[in-house]
Formats: C-alpha cells, structure tokens, sequence
C-alpha cells in the first residue's frame, strides 16, 4: 500500500467514525499545525517565527510566502495526501516549505540537508512523494521527481504572478500532517502522523516545561527529528525557533529564558562549549546516559534536563525523563515512563504484555503518535490484529516504581 493510499484510507476511517461514547468531554478540540499558524500571523503580523544567521522571518511573512507557494503546488498537480519531500538547507525556508506543504492538504516528508544520495532514493522510493520544495543548495540532488527551488528567481516571479488558490487551506485535523523516514539501515519504515498528535505530543511538552516557552534554540540543520519537533513546538506557542548563534556572535537576551532543543549525539557534542545559558535542555532521540548527564550538570548547574525516548531515529516521544544531578551516578538506562498521551506496553514475541521486570520488546499507542507505519518493499506488513500498535525492536523491562529501562535490543524477528 503506498503512502498516499494509506492517506485516503486514513481520511476516509475519520470521515465514517462513529462518534465514542467514553471519549473524555474535557479534550479541547485542536486545529491544523498551519490553521494555528495563520491564526499566530494575523494576531501577531510582526513576530518573528525564525530568527537564524540570515535574519529574522516574520508570523506574516512566512504566512504569506506559503500560501503562494501553495498556490504554485495545486497548480503544479499536487493533491490531498501527496507526500511531498521537504529538503531545505535553513530553518526559514523549511518553514514556509512545510506551511505550504500542509496549506494544500499534502504530507510533508521533511529530509535533512546532508543526506546521502543512497537515502534520498530510499526516501523517494518508500514514500512515492509527487514533488520535491527544497532550496538552490539542494536542487541537483534530485533527478526523477518534480522539483519547486524556494530561492530560484523563475519560481518567485511565478508565484508573484499568479493569484492565490481560494480553496486553500485544505488540511484537517485528523489527516496526515507528516511522513516521517526512520532507520538508518534495515528495515526502513515511515510513520505517518495526523495534526492532532503533533498537538498534544507538543501541548504535554509545553506542560511539562512549566512556564510558556517563548524561544526555542535549536542544534543543526533542518529536517532532523529533534529540528522538526522543536520549529513546531516554537510556533505552537506562538515564539520564534532560534539557531545557535555562531562563535563571536551575540548571544540574545531571550537566551536566558530560552529552551534548548537537540538529539542526545548532538548534544554531547555542544555542551562543553555551549554558549546560550537557557533554563531548560530538552533532548529527543535515544537514550540519554549517565555520563551525558553528569556532563550537562557541571557545564549547566542551573538548567534542567529533560529527555525524551523515542526508538529507532523516530520524531515522537515514547518515554520522558527529568534528570537531576543525582541522577547521573546511575547505570542502568533508565527512560522514564510514558509521554502524555502515550501508552506502553513491554510485550514479548507473541504481542502478550509481560509483568514487571521482565524482558520484552517496547511497543505503543496513543493519540500522541503515528497513526500507521509505511513498510519498504519486501517488508512483511504487521498482523492487522494491532494496526495502531508501534514496534520499537527495543527490549525494555518494567522497574517496580514502574519506569523502563534498557535491556538491550530486541529480537528483531520477534
């Protein structure tokens, strides 16, 4: 099944479900990542949405440079559920390539600037995307799909020329918002998440920040999990994403107050030397150890760290983690219990859930993650007796406080 049929499977499931009777009356209804944006930019024209070394980008700006590159998308063919690439060298055209991208109701396949050829043909193979935004620095690295350079003065003028498309935006809350590629050898999947899990993975991490999150640091380039996740969850506060400022830069004054965001290797590789001085370090990805921790503590006294587990290169949070400094003469791998929104079960090769302590594969569900996985060719599809259910291939066992911890890798053929 490709990606956009799963798409349309998926709208057509939301469109026919019945209404559910147990479902909690509290749960505020929540709106498309680019509905909330264009909201951002009415209120708040100046903002600014993304301040790196090329200056700052504004709410409205961005706003309305997306929506005619939206424009440009329909009239290039791009349809609702089409996955298209998003291969960008900056944090500000990733941006307007993703408004644009969601404005016309596709999926946004968000890939990272430094990507090797080999994988993007995975890419473009696993998830059969109809065209290519992405920038002049990008450009040649694509062949055998449509490509739509943001900086290329022929794309400009075309989308100056042409009135906007009237039926945009065209997203929903309960389509696909991102296809997102993980693993790095094989298998290779991507998993597809709807407008609503980025809202509440994005809501139970502002939560647990405390005070509103205003400005968002954020290491490397853009396209990465941890790159994403942190653009979003700035914007969805209505702040402004910030790239680390190079060295003999000014640091800003809102760095004090600041949140930084980064993947556990990038970080401990930045913590000695880091130069902003923010209240709280948020990182994504694998496992955060001890060492990283104790690390972080003598460089950073006073600033939280808080991690969040999300298996095999994956955008979501599975588990989180609030170290303090006594934390860090543990060994065991400890990740912490579920995000919000999440649940975990530790399984073993039969999908049976297992009592604490003991060893079995790490696996979830929940409105706060991918609602289905996209399978490379030759990949047996899971059994259709748990769809929603997330495989990690990680082993995990329950601690009788009833946080996880790393146990090794799973048996991959369980």
């Amino acid at each position: 099944m490709t990606a956009h049929q799963m798409v349309a499977d998926r709208a057509l499931e939301v469109a026919v479900r019945p209404p559910q009777p147990n479902a909690p009356a509290s749960r505020p209804p929540y709106g498309t990542l680019d509905g909330t944006f264009a909201a951002a930019a009415l209120r708040r024209p100046g903002a600014v949405a993304v301040q790196d070394e090329h200056g700052p980008l504004t709410y409205a700006r961005a706003d309305a440079h997306a929506s005619r590159l939206g424009s440009l998308l329909v009239r290039s063919g791009v349809q609702l559920g089409d996955p298209v690439i998003v291969h960008c060298e900056d944090h500000r055209q990733s941006l307007v390539a993703q408004l644009a991208v969601l404005k016309v109701g596709g999926v946004c396949v968000p890939v990272p600037p430094g990507t090797a050829d080999s994988r993007l043909a995975v890419v473009a193979a696993l998830t059969g995307a109809s065209a290519v935004v992405c920038g002049a620095a990008t450009r040649d690295r694509w062949q055998r799909v449509p490509v739509l350079v943001l900086d290329d003065p022929r794309i400009l003028r075309l989308t100056a020329a042409h009135p906007l498309e009237r039926a945009l935006p065209r997203s929903a809350p309960r389509e696909a918002a991102h296809l997102m590629v993980s693993g790095t050898g094989r298998p290779v999947t991507g998993q597809l998440a709807d407008h609503v899990a980025w809202r509440l993975a994005l809501t139970g991490r502002s939560r647990a920040a405390g005070t509103p999150v205003r400005h968002v640091f954020v290491t490397g380039p853009p396209g990465t999990p941890h790159a994403v996740s942190a653009l979003w969850w700035a914007l969805s506060c209505g702040g402004t994403l910030h790239t680390l400022p190079a060295p003999g830069a000014p640091v800003p004054v809102a760095a004090q107050a600041s949140v930084v965001m980064s993947s556990p290797e990038e970080y401990a590789e930045r913590v000695a030397e880091l130069r902003v001085r923010p209240r709280l370090v948020q990182l994504l990805g694998g496992a955060v150890t001890g060492e990283l921790a104790a690390r972080h503590f003598a460089a950073l006294p006073a600033t939280a760290l808080r991690a969040e587990f999300s298996p095999g290169g994956g955008w979501f949070p599975w588990t989180v983690r609030d170290f303090t400094a006594q934390d860090t003469a543990l060994d065991e791998q400890v990740i912490g219990g579920p995000a919000p929104d999440v649940r975990l079960h530790v399984t073993d090769r039969n999908r049976r859930s297992l009592p604490d302590r003991h060893v079995g594969e790490l696996c979830a569900d929940g409105p706060a993650l991918p609602f289905d996985t996209i399978h490379g060719p030759g990949r047996p599809v899971p059994p259709a007796v748990h769809p929603a259910v997330l495989r990690s291939r990680v082993a995990v066992r329950r601690r009788a406080d009833g946080l996880l911890e790393l146990a090794g890798p799973a048996d991959p053929a369980g």
